[in-house]
């Protein structure tokens, strides 16, 4: 694609794909400059939707209930396609966006970043929790990602990592650079036996996360030797990580961390965060 062109994709494709790369959805409530984070939840096929929404009729004929066909001619029709997703984080949006006109929900796959604009139905409640109902995308935009989203993390923020591989003792070690999608991290040689492909557990801790660590796992993708600039003598081991499934309020903590390195400072940077 060329650089800055925006396309039309396929909405079902791209939700499904989401779905199964668990995207960080970023929701703005129209009227709001706060953004929420969620997640989607399984996408049902639209055709499936209207055979469970003609089910759904025909059981309130045979309650008694008059059907969508013997509606009102001012009552509004049954919507049949929709979207679910996670509560918001944090989770006063969960009370605004009841209230909203619009929603607009975005995410990124890849290199590419998608948004979309839905309407807000109904909170629904699941086995497994509760789930908020958004109008089916009547269109999704796809857009290039934007650049230069690997920050380096400069020396006076303290940002380490402890990091374990199964069946190993853990370690730490210091964050290098961040990213939405995974970190690097560095250590001597001799403390950690990591090969690619090893399944990592990380928790990142330093004074700009306010005392509440970002935990999760992630997978050993890169692996270099670098020089420390203060102990020159010393060699050290560089490893990239990708993330995998980051909890949606540590994955906006982590996108606001490499904003916040982005504009040359953490003056500022609260994050709220709950222990």
């Amino acid at each position: 694609m060329e650089k800055g062109v925006k396309k039309q994709v396929d909405v079902l494709a791209t939700l499904k794909k989401a779905v199964s790369e668990n995207a960080l959805l970023e929701i703005v409530i129209e009227g709001e400059e706060k953004r929420y984070g969620a997640r989607l939840l399984e996408i049902t096929d639209p055709d499936q939707m209207q055979k469970l929404a003609a089910t759904a009729i025909l059981n309130r004929y045979a309650a008694g209930v008059k059907t969508q066909t013997e509606a009102e001619p001012n009552e509004k029709p049954e919507d049949t396609q929709w979207i679910r997703i996670t509560p918001l984080e944090p989770t006063d949006g969960n009370m605004k966006i009841r209230k909203a006109n619009k929603v607009i929900l975005s995410f990124y796959l890849g290199l590419e970043h998608y948004r979309t604009v839905v309407v807000f139905q109904r909170v629904l409640r699941l086995e497994a929790g509760q789930a908020i109902e958004l109008s089916w995308p009547p269109a999704i935009i796809s857009s290039p990602r934007r650049q230069q989203i690997r920050v380096e993390i400069p020396d006076e923020i303290h940002l380490e990592v402890q990091v374990q591989k199964k069946g190993t003792e853990p370690f730490m070690a210091r964050v290098v650079d961040l990213s939405s999608g995974g970190l690097s991290f560095a250590c001597q040689e001799s403390a950690a036996p990591l090969e690619i492909g090893d399944k990592l557990g990380l928790a990142m801790r330093g004074e700009i996360l306010m005392g509440t660590p970002i935990v999760t796992y992630g997978t050993l993708m890169t692996i270099s030797r670098a020089r420390d600039h203060r102990e020159i003598d010393v060699t050290w081991m560089r490893y990239g990580v990708q993330f995998k499934l980051l909890a949606v309020a540590d994955a906006m903590t982590v996108d606001r961390l490499v904003e916040t390195v982005q504009s040359g400072g953490r003056s500022g940077m609260r994050f709220d965060r709950k222990k």
